[in-house]
């Protein structure tokens, strides 16, 4: 925090009336960073001011400032996609380190439309990711493809909790925490934990095992989807 009040100042000192907030988000915000976690900060910066980000090792400690327009931002925190699990903790966590003029309550007033957002399309979209890998697997396994085989079984487990954070509007508040959350969301296929481990290779498994693990979890997951009526396949063609 030291650090992060020194770049704070710092970024003030340069561009001014340009800067609208400056707050630390990711894990270190909620007190859940360890030793060789980083340090992300964000600046939000008037609209039409265009500012690189920065992104740098200093004394051992990876550092990120990422310069955001305010239109942007208040935008992006409105909306639930695909990615929300991982993009809804920077606007709702932090420790302020600057605001002017209450800028931080017109964030507040966007997450709370986002928390009243419709979450359908974001998963047909991912549901629609999940069944793309899966036809890669199949492809791979008429290959004999191993690498192939475990490669994207494994992204369809990630598919599949994507899928989990967001029909339980559960999002990642520090990326080592990821599957915990994941397995302990209320709404997940039964055999959740065990196919995941399965699939994503975090026990000694098969190519065999795999494929079947990677069937079961879609079939679980189609049920879990269609359980809460969101509608994935379409009865025509559009454009």
């Amino acid at each position: 925090m030291r650090i992060a009040r020194r770049i704070s100042g710092r970024v003030l000192e340069k561009y001014g009336s340009k800067i609208l907030a400056v707050y630390v988000c990711g894990s270190t915000s909620k007190n859940l960073d360890r030793p060789f976690s980083d340090l992300e900060l964000i600046v939000v910066v008037r609209d039409g001011v265009e500012i690189p980000m920065k992104y740098y090792l200093y004394k051992g400690l990876i550092i990120e400032v990422d310069y955001l327009q305010s239109s942007n931002i208040l935008r992006a925190s409105e909306r639930f996609t695909d990615n929300w699990h991982m993009e809804a903790d920077q606007y709702r966590n932090r420790i302020v380190l600057f605001d002017r003029g209450r800028w931080f309550n017109s964030l507040e007033r966007a997450v709370a439309k986002n928390e009243k957002a419709d979450v359908r399309e974001a998963i047909r979209k991912v549901f629609l990711m999940m069944t793309e890998s899966r036809a890669v697997l199949k492809n791979a396994v008429l290959a004999k493809d191993k690498i192939g085989i475990f490669s994207r079984a494994r992204i369809i487990g990630e598919d599949a909790a994507r899928i989990v954070f967001l029909l339980n509007r559960t999002y990642v508040t520090t990326t080592s925490w990821f599957w915990k959350i994941a397995f302990e969301a209320p709404k997940k296929p039964k055999d959740f934990r065990v196919l995941i481990e399965k699939i994503c290779g975090f026990r000694s498994t098969t190519p065999k095992e795999a494929v079947a693990a990677s069937e079961m979890l879609y079939r679980e997951m189609c049920e879990l989807v269609g359980a809460e009526r969101r509608d994935v396949e379409r009865v025509d063609l559009y454009v």
